[in-house]
């Protein structure tokens, strides 16, 4: 059984047309919910009543933290395709809500078996969207070795007819760049293309932080339970995290990489004169995030943060989140994305006092005011340890996409006690701000590779020019100009292949390569070069120094 929870500001549902036969009847009326926890629910072969106990048990404890007593049960196939038959699906539901009832609390059903339309608005705070996947419980289960091998040894293969030509997935399994793989639901796998890709974006991002103060640090995939105690993970988030046992302790691999920074900054003592100190990390962190909601990049269940955390004193704040925010937009331009801001203030499950929240939100405020950004307010969306700032981006296809954050905290200083020591030898809290720019990594290429729909500018292309020898006779000159090309940091590869110079130049506009350079006899005899770009426009007879000079100005200017 597998179980999407939702903490809903709000659900509105309609019931459009029956989807089989067994469809419940019901009145094709809007329906809306306010401040509720909707369950979808999809409910698999071999699923049992036996399990339902599990799922109730889960879901009192839930709405327990939560502090709220109403539920929506909602049937929803689509998190699987392993489904169960309606009927045997329907009486678990039922069961769902019989036992659901039993406890007391305020159980609502949408109908079983209708196509509905709806609509959600999720609330801000860490818990508002948690998955479950529930499994009959047995013992003895046997391995086929043999058969797993052989799926193991399949390529992956994509359902392109459920997928959009402009889709990520389908571009990158086109240029190479990355594939997905059963035995790693919500993990990439990065070939050498997507690698170069990945590199370009963490080499610009390090060399901007440099020169911007902060220092690059790197902290353990894997920890022990009790520092997600102390942080307040393991009570606010540990539905999104994976725990394992080791030597009788318990751990959990990192689904946030703050509390290492924070380690960090205990190593030993520091002065006012260190401050501000900026760590930053190219962190993995993994999320236990339900199979059905994985989709290729955008969300994944490993991801690679561009994480940053900054300690500074409280007299530091307003001018250091005034240089994030100056970083982001510093960001956004070099990408061409337009963007809106969004303040988000205190959830109802935060932590800590109410005093330091309104300190919080109000430098936010402050720091935005003085850049003179517009911004929407969104009441209790903020995370559970404090307020952020969140930069929503518009892509080539006119879509939102919420990118950078921007946290002030100042609750897992007090929780981990650390401090500054002030120009009188005294001791204080620092405040942190949390922030990234790309967020996950994965999901910033995905949204880059349809923002671009691959043909990406020259400095991002994996490989910016393709040498296109016309016949066996110009390899040796085609393969002088891949050395010189090179010597001049160029991404370049040679295709000396048999073939046909249409069939070469075909196979470059379909791998969106940004120059080909034809090399033939004449182009030989010259020491020259016949330039064709992916767009079909020819430049014949160019020096290849005056090439590469251009080559060099377009990539400096980001184009």
């Amino acid at each position: 059984m597998r179980i999407l929870q939702h903490h809903a500001e709000f659900i509105e549902y309609q019931p459009i047309e029956k989807e089989i036969e067994l469809a419940e009847p019901t009145e094709k009326k809007l329906t809306r919910f306010e401040n509720i926890v909707v369950l979808f629910t999809c409910v698999e072969k071999n699923d049992n009543k036996e399990m339902v106990k599990r799922v109730v048990k889960d879901l009192k404890q839930y709405l327990e933290k939560l502090k709220i007593n109403e539920v929506l049960i909602y049937p929803f196939a689509h998190l699987s395709r392993d489904l169960a038959n309606p009927s045997d699906a329907l009486e678990i539901i039922k069961e769902l809500e019989r036992q659901t009832k039993n406890l007391g609390i305020q159980t609502y059903r949408a109908p079983f078996g209708w196509t509905k339309q709806y609509s959600l608005k999720i609330k801000g705070h860490p818990l508002a969207e948690t998955a479950k996947i529930y499994t009959p419980e047995a013992e003895g289960e046997k391995i086929d070795v043999k058969e797993i091998t052989k799926r193991l040894g399949k390529r992956p293969v994509l359902e392109k007819e459920k997928l959009s030509e402009h889709d990520h997935r389908i571009i990158g399994q086109q240029l190479d760049l990355y594939s997905f793989h059963e035995v790693g639901p919500g993990m990439v796998f990065f070939h050498h293309k997507g690698m170069i890709l990945r590199n370009i974006l963490e080499e610009f991002s390090r060399k901007v932080q440099l020169e911007r103060g902060y220092q690059e640090v790197s902290t353990p995939l894997l920890l022990d339970k009790t520092l997600w105690e102390i942080s307040g993970h393991a009570e606010h988030y540990k539905d999104l995290m994976f725990f394992t046992e080791l030597e009788g302790r318990e751990f959990a691999i990192k689904p946030m990489n703050c509390p290492g920074a924070i380690l960090i900054f205990k190593t030993k003592t520091r002065s006012y004169k260190d401050l501000p100190m900026r760590l930053a990390e190219f962190g993995l962190v993994h999320r236990n995030e339900l199979s059905g909601v994985l989709s290729g990049l955008l969300r994944v269940r490993a991801l690679t943060q561009d994480d940053a955390h900054i300690f500074v004193t409280p007299e530091q704040l307003e001018e250091e989140l005034l240089n994030v925010i100056n970083l982001v937009d510093y960001f956004y331009k070099t990408f061409s994305f337009p963007y809106t801001v969004e303040l988000s203030t205190r959830p109802e499950n935060y932590m800590g006092e109410l005093e330091i929240w309104d300190r919080a939100e109000s430098a936010l405020k402050e720091a935005l005011k003085k850049r003179e950004i517009e911004f929407k307010i969104n009441p209790g969306e903020g995370a559970f340890y404090g307020p952020k700032i969140d930069f929503h981006i518009k892509d080539s296809l006119d879509r939102k996409w919420q990118l950078a954050t921007v946290q002030i905290d100042f609750q897992m200083p007090e929780r981990f006690d650390i401090n500054y020591i002030d120009e009188r030898g005294k001791p204080h809290r620092p405040v942190i701000i949390h922030r990234a720019i790309y967020g996950s990594l994965e999901r910033f290429i995905g949204i880059l590779v349809e923002h671009y729909q691959g043909k990406f500018p020259l400095w991002l292309s994996p490989i910016q020019v393709r040498i296109l020898s016309i016949s066996d006779e110009n390899v040796e000159y085609a393969e002088e100009i891949v050395k010189r090309l090179k010597e001049n940091n160029i991404r370049v590869e040679l295709d000396s292949e048999n073939a046909t110079l249409e069939y070469k130049i075909r196979n470059a506009q379909l791998q969106k390569i940004p120059y080909m350079l034809i090399v033939g006899k004449k182009e030989e005899e010259n020491r020259t070069v016949t330039i064709r770009t992916r767009d079909g426009i020819v430049n014949y007879n160019i020096k290849l120094e005056d090439f590469i000079k251009q080559l060099n100005e377009e990539i400096k200017q980001f184009k």
